[in-house]
């Protein structure tokens, strides 16, 4: 499905900025108008579509491979079995996707997040996610560089990154001025538990 946006209602028109003049073509977004474009139709995400918006900039994200999906699902199914087990699921919920706002110009779809069970929002905002995780094999520069510092701008209370190729999770947790106050690297050989569920004890052996 796709859907064509008249002069007046293009969110692209309030953005140009007489940049046409200039013969510059790029027009900066934000993430209201990714909503209303989302909303719209004009991704289809039934076909795999997946789009990400950075500092304004729509990014494509490529089809994942089965390595990568299935890091992402193991941590996320360990993650939902240990909410479960604590008697934390009336509070906490695991998602495979969903939208993260983290500024008003970016918003990023991660691999996996917990949020808060009554969290209601067509893009989640910061407040509502105590977990977000990425699977990472061609992106781990990316998500070690410039979605780090975003998601810690944004106050997320933790982030993780899964390192597919070399079976290590990074751990950033407690945002400060823009980055992380704390950082571990983890293997296959340790456990973790997240901030939120500090009883966990996730074996990485069942994810890596």
């Amino acid at each position: 499905m796709s859907t064509t946006f008249g002069p007046s209602d293009s969110p692209f028109d309030r953005h140009a900025d007489g940049l046409a003049e200039h013969g510059v073509t790029e027009f900066l977004l934000t993430v209201d108008d990714l909503e209303t474009m989302v909303r719209a139709g004009v991704f289809d995400r039934d076909d795999g579509t997946r789009v990400e918006l950075e500092d304004g900039r729509l990014v494509r994200m490529s089809a994942e491979s089965m390595p990568h999906a299935r890091a992402s699902a193991r941590l996320n199914k360990a993650l939902d079995r240990a909410i479960e087990r604590l008697g934390l699921e009336e509070r906490y919920e695991v998602l495979n996707g969903g939208t993260v706002r983290v500024s008003k110009a970016s918003a990023f779809d991660p691999d996996g997040a917990v949020i808060a069970r009554d969290a209601e929002a067509f893009f989640l905002r910061p407040d509502q996610v105590f977990l977000v995780i990425e699977s990472s094999l061609a992106t781990l520069t990316r998500d070690l560089g410039s979605k780090r510092q975003a998601y810690a701008a944004a106050g997320i209370a933790e982030y993780w990154v899964i390192d597919v190729k070399h079976a290590k999770l990074h751990v950033f947790r407690r945002p400060f001025e823009g980055d992380w106050s704390e950082r571990l690297i983890l293997t296959a050989e340790d456990s973790v538990s997240p901030l939120f569920a500090p009883d966990a004890d996730i074996a990485l052996k069942s994810v890596f």
